[in-house]
C-alpha cells in the first residue's frame, strides 16, 4: 500500500520533470510563494506605494512653494500693499467717496 503510493508519487514527479515548461512554471510559483511568505514582496509593494505618495506630496509642496514665492514678490509692490490696506483694513485714499450706513432699521 505505502510502496504503491510512493511509486505513484515517483511516477508523477518523473513525468513532471520531463517537461521543461512545467519545471519553469513550478520554479516561478515556488519563488513567488517564497517571496510572499518571507514578506519581501509585500514590503517592496509598500515601499513603492510610499514612494509614489511622497512624490505626490513633493510635487504639491513645490507648487505651493512657487505660489508663496510669487506672493512674496507681489508683496513688495506698493500698489499691492495699497490694495491690501484698502481691502483688509477698510482704508481709503484722498478723493475716495466713502459711504457710511447706519444700523437703524
Amino acid at each position: 500500500m505505502i510502496r504503491s503510493f510512493f511509486a505513484r508519487i515517483g511516477h508523477l514527479i518523473s513525468a513532471f520533470v520531463q517537461n521543461p515548461l512545467k519545471v519553469f512554471v513550478g520554479c516561478l510559483i515556488f519563488v513567488f510563494l517564497a517571496l510572499l511568505i518571507d514578506g519581501n514582496l509585500l514590503r517592496l509593494w509598500r515601499l513603492n506605494r510610499d514612494s509614489q505618495e511622497i512624490s505626490r506630496r513633493i510635487a504639491a509642496l513645490s507648487a505651493q512653494s512657487k505660489d508663496l514665492d510669487q506672493k512674496i514678490v507681489r508683496a513688495h509692490d506698493p500698489s499691492f500693499i495699497e490694495l491690501q490696506a484698502r481691502e483688509k483694513l477698510d482704508l481709503a485714499s484722498e478723493g475716495d467717496l466713502v459711504f457710511i450706513f447706519s444700523d437703524d432699521d
